[in-house]
């Protein structure tokens, strides 16, 4: 609609301005600065869209693809909406498929609300969610409910894939329901060590995500862009 409104402009004032050569000195009032101030709202109106993107990402194990992920991010205004989706296969003694959803939303550099769940072989296996309330934060795993006492989370995991960390910053882990330090080993990677003893590597490229090493005690596997 948008584009079709500002064509209509064009052809209705603009185009005839231009080839009658009377632009450059066109005292601007009536119907033109009418059509100029539409054309202002609408430049800004544009700017406000909502910014849509979805990031592909390719899981692999002893160099093998084994799995896709996928990062949708959605910005309008000062809202920052996060949905990563992921499906991994992999075979130890059995066949194992492991489904992971994860969101969150965060609202002026703050989290709002974050949700991840899991599911081995078709049987939901987690179910956590992290919720903004006026003390701090509610958090639930699997129907069980608790707290975080801070007043703001600014980053979690999920929000690692779209923007590099400083040295020593703390995020929010979704699912271990805490703070995790992250330590930078080398220029544009670091690495988080997880609560089970586990731990991960993030590497960037032109601040951009393009690689998580996650280190488990059964396996390693890669995360890397399409």
């Amino acid at each position: 609609m948008i584009p079709a409104l500002i064509i209509w402009l064009f052809k209705k004032y603009i185009r005839p301005a231009l080839q009658n050569k009377t632009l450059p000195t066109l005292n601007i009032s009536g119907p033109l600065r009418w059509a100029a101030m539409v054309l202002a709202l609408l430049c800004l109106a544009v700017g406000a869209l909502a910014q849509e993107q979805t990031v592909k990402y390719n899981v692999l194990h002893s160099g093998k693809v084994v799995g896709h992920m996928n990062l949708y991010q959605k910005r309008q205004g000062d809202e920052l909406y996060l949905k990563m989706i992921s499906e991994v296969k992999m075979r130890f003694i059995f066949s194992v498929k492991v489904e992971i959803q994860e969101e969150s939303t965060f609202n002026n550099g703050k989290l709002m609300s974050s949700q991840v769940c899991r599911n081995v072989n078709g049987k939901e296996k987690c179910n956590r969610q992290t919720k903004a309330v006026a003390t701090g934060y509610q958090t639930i795993a699997e129907g069980k409910c608790g707290k975080v006492e801070q007043k703001q989370i600014a980053a979690n995991l999920m929000l690692l894939y779209c923007h590099e960390p400083n040295d020593q910053a703390q995020v929010y882990s979704d699912n271990f329901q805490q703070f995790l330090q992250v330590k930078q080993v080398s220029p544009h990677v670091y690495r988080i060590d997880l609560p089970d003893g586990n731990y991960n590597f993030y590497s960037y490229t032109n601040g951009v995500c393009s690689k998580v090493d996650i280190h488990h005690s059964l396996y390693t596997i890669q995360i890397q862009l399409a």
